[in-house]
């Protein structure tokens, strides 16, 4: 059974004798396995629950979905340019044998080359920014957006073509019509808040 201390001999009297450190321990600092002073850590143990440690952050559904489209989109140009390529060479070939139309050959196959060149230079513009969206900055984000609007511009000439001629394929309007969706699809998720928050989110 213990006793309180006598009067004048507490641990709060000014006149008390000061208590001796604990043996092992530097004076003035607790003791290895003392519950340290309110505040500071203990040696080796985090100063918050996952501290030093990043939060993950997942790419959001709108962002997952431009760069799925901009991969499809730069594939088709690639597709594009190389069925070109394959026609001009067809055609360069096959005008070859005809006596007096060698220079049409010639002129298709130049034809060919011109639309394989944009064809792949398309196919960079959308296939590069999407490749970057896990690590890219504003710029990605600007460069997808100028890739979908040049991507409008295909089947706007396909309906202005359609209203100039009366016998237009239906079949073509229809793609046009999906090829349309799917830039205007890009252009509005790429400039969504979410899409704002992952481009200028922070990178450690």
């Amino acid at each position: 059974m213990s006793y309180p201390p006598p009067p004048g001999q507490g641990p709060h009297n000014p006149y008390s004798a000061p208590q001796q450190p604990q043996q092992g321990a530097p004076y003035g600092y607790p003791q290895q396995g003392a519950p340290a002073p309110y505040g500071y850590p203990q040696a080796g143990m985090p100063a918050y629950p996952g501290g030093g440690m990043q939060p993950t952050v997942s790419m959001p559904g709108v962002v997952v979905t431009a760069r799925v489209l901009l991969f499809i989109a730069g594939s088709l140009w690639a597709l594009f340019g190389v069925i070109l390529l394959i026609g001009g060479v067809a055609a360069n070939d096959a005008l070859d044998d005809i006596p007096g139309v060698g220079a049409a050959g010639g002129a298709a196959l130049g034809v060919a080359l011109f639309g394989l060149l944009i064809g792949g230079g398309l196919a960079a513009l959308h296939i590069v920014p999407a490749s970057m969206f896990g690590r890219g900055r504003t710029g990605t984000r600007v460069t997808a957006i100028i890739a979908g609007s040049v991507n409008t511009l295909i089947p706007l000439l396909s309906f202005i073509g359609s209203l100039a001629s009366s016998d237009s394929a239906a079949g073509s309007l229809i793609l046009a019509v999906l090829w349309l969706a799917t830039a205007v699809l890009t252009i509005a998720f790429c400039s969504m808040s979410a899409a704002g928050q992952w481009f200028n989110r922070p990178q450690y």
